[in-house]
């Protein structure tokens, strides 16, 4: 009977002994942020003001290095709470990452997040914050100020606007679990983007928080290394490590996969675009500038490789690593009111060793006859269904008329498909020997156009 009290007795001890630990170890941090209770799916999202000439490295935004952060509670796909203090008073680092799907960069991290979530689980937690998208098809970045898509999401069927619910964030979220393969803690942002509000403005920001709930490492764009920012390096640094880094001394070659001149239609964005590629054995630091800008009024271009710039960008540098190809776009964004063209010299070298350069002129112009009609605007006339699709959708017109012929447009005003002698109010439409992609779909009748309509094949 003694020894059965004496082991109660251990017990209890033991147990006031952990919880004591606990509590010495909680974080002392600024007052919260909120989000307070589980938001409703059906909470408005807060706008956003638009960014004008923003730092696109985003290291010069709050935190920084020794900040002390602000509390915050936020909730994941399940409604399961997740608090800041709390899970920092367990007495380890915590390694928050921004996440969203339409960022093409955070898209190509998440084997870099997996890998720490399961290498480093014993030193580090990592969690995700779904916070407001980068490039929404419906609106302006809140990062860059750019409006709209850009063609790195559109080529990979990534079409979603910007979050009117908190419901549309929870969704957003799961599609980026789902497709990517997310296997760490996401937590939604709330309804007010309180957390990017505080830890942002990048699409792709990184930190490492002390377990004291200080600031040990800030990324701009997470694992950035062009910009300085090694993630192993700096966990290694974490745990007392020395991380010894050597400068990157492979080389590249440039192969343009469109022509140098590509024709769009007025108000549209116009791509030339070009693989970058290393097989040379090492790493390479490449330096992407763009030289000459000769536009058009009203006409913008910006650089887009693993990250997009705004137009106001001029110079960018990335790692190339050995064995990989990265491809770029250099966006045309044509006047809407008129033909036009525009022409960019652009240069791509290593940065460590200049013989290895390529001078590329690049050119875009617009034509209304480029793709043989004259507006492209969704029309209410036509409805489909699904929209984007991938192997099959369904066309119909919202009144009496019926369907003579079916013609589809590349984005490049090429007629790639048509159908004739339809004569039904609907048809379906199948992918075929299509690529995913953007296109522009005219149907008539016999008394002429019905209407045309944007598809997306995925």
């Amino acid at each position: 009977m003694k020894s059965i009290k004496l082991c109660y007795l251990l017990v209890i001890v033991s147990a006031l002994i952990s919880t004591t630990t606990i509590l010495n170890a909680q974080a002392i941090l600024l007052p919260s942020i909120g989000v307070g209770a589980l938001p409703n799916d059906a909470d408005t999202v807060c706008g956003y003001p638009i960014p004008v000439n923003p730092d696109m490295t985003f290291d010069s935004y709050p935190l920084f290095a020794g900040d002390t952060i602000p509390n915050f509670t936020l909730y994941d796909l399940n409604g399961d709470s997740m608090n800041m203090a709390d899970l920092l008073g367990y007495g380890k680092p915590v390694v928050l990452v921004a996440l969203n799907i339409t960022c093409p960069y955070v898209r190509n991290k998440v084997s870099i997040y997996n890998d720490i979530y399961a290498n480093y689980s014993n030193q580090v937690t990592i969690i995700g914050i779904y916070q407001l998208e980068a490039h929404p098809d419906d609106d302006y970045s809140p990062n860059s100020g750019t409006f709209g898509n850009v063609s790195a999401n559109v080529n990979e069927g990534i079409v979603v606007n910007q979050h009117a619910t908190y419901a549309d964030r929870k969704a957003a979220a799961q599609d980026l679990i789902t497709n990517e393969g997310l296997n760490f803690p996401v937590y939604m942002d709330g309804p007010c983007n309180e957390w990017w509000e505080n830890f942002g403005p990048g699409p792709a920001t990184g930190y490492i928080i002390n377990a004291n709930g200080t600031v040990f490492v800030k990324h701009g764009w997470f694992d950035k290394n062009a910009n300085g920012h090694d993630i192993y390096c700096d966990l290694d640094s974490l745990i007392g490590i020395t991380c010894s880094g050597s400068s990157p001394t492979g080389d590249f070659t440039f192969n343009l996969t469109t022509n140098d001149t590509v024709v769009g239609y007025p108000g549209t964005m116009i791509d030339v675009e070009a693989d970058l590629i290393n097989t040379s054995g090492a790493d390479v630091l490449v330096e992407i500038i763009r030289d000459q800008n000769n536009l058009d009024m009203g006409w913008e271009s910006a650089i887009c490789a693993d990250i997009c710039l705004n137009p106001q960008g001029t110079e960018y540098t990335f790692l190339l690593k050995d064995g990989t190809t990265q491809h770029f776009w250099l966006h045309f964004y044509s006047d809407a009111g008129s033909e036009g063209e525009g022409h960019a010299k652009m240069v791509f070298r290593d940065a460590n060793d200049f013989s290895n350069q390529y001078i590329v002129d690049m050119y875009a112009v617009s034509e209304f006859a480029a793709l043989n009609i004259n507006q492209v605007n969704t029309q209410s006339d036509i409805s489909v269904f699904p929209n984007p699709f991938g192997n099959m959708a369904t066309i119909a017109t919202n009144g009496q008329a019926i369907i003579s012929r079916m013609g589809i447009y590349d984005v490049s005003g090429q007629l790639v498909r048509i159908e004739a002698n339809i004569n039904s109010g609907t048809v379906n439409i199948k992918r075929g020997e299509l690529s995913p992609g953007l296109y522009y779909l005219e149907l008539q009748s016999m008394d002429g156009i019905i209407g045309r309509q944007k598809i997306l094949i995925q």
